[in-house]
């Protein structure tokens, strides 16, 4: 059971780290169409810093809910059968539902800059799981329904080979 909860731990990390760095590159192109339209207005590496930096931790965040919530809603589907619109709704609703009790109490965020912060951070976790589902589908085979849940396995590093007596 241990080996089973590290696993989706490890999964969750993952996945998390992944949103993470997605978000932290996606941080790039916004400052940088903000300055365009700003005329260059204000430091433009050190906002995509700033900005890249707040990105990637709310996508860190993102990426953890959205492994809970597909945890708890598609534990026992497989992904053909994943429908990208409640995955990307249910992804958001987790994300808006999570993150303003973290901001306030961890990051002493007044509840009003918690809200729209996880307003926005909802809307485009809600686009990266739909995003992210829609290409793990197009990745099977046509009839292909996909992979059951993986069980745990005992598996050693070496493969055991069973000697020859005669």
């Amino acid at each position: 059971m241990i080996r089973h909860l590290l696993r989706r731990l490890r999964g969750t990390l993952g996945n998390a780290l992944v949103w993470a760095s997605t978000f932290f590159l996606a941080a790039f192109p916004v400052v940088a169409v903000f300055w365009v339209i700003s005329a260059g207005s204000f430091p433009f590496w050190s906002a995509v810093l700033g900005t890249a930096r707040l990105y990637g931790g709310m996508g860190f965040l993102a990426g953890g809910a959205f492994s809970l919530y597909l945890g708890i809603v598609g534990r026992k589907r497989r992904l053909s059968e994943l429908r990208p619109g409640w995955v990307a709704w249910g992804t958001g609703l987790t994300v808006c539902l999570l993150l303003p009790p973290l901001g306030v109490f961890l990051a002493g965020a007044p509840v009003s800059i918690a809200a729209q912060v996880a307003l926005i951070t909802g809307v485009l976790a809600g686009v990266t799981a739909l995003a992210q589902v829609k290409i793990a589908q197009k990745a099977l085979a046509p009839g292909e329904r996909g992979h059951d849940e993986l069980e745990p396995r005992q598996e050693g590093l070496l493969p055991v080979f069973e000697e020859d007596t005669v």
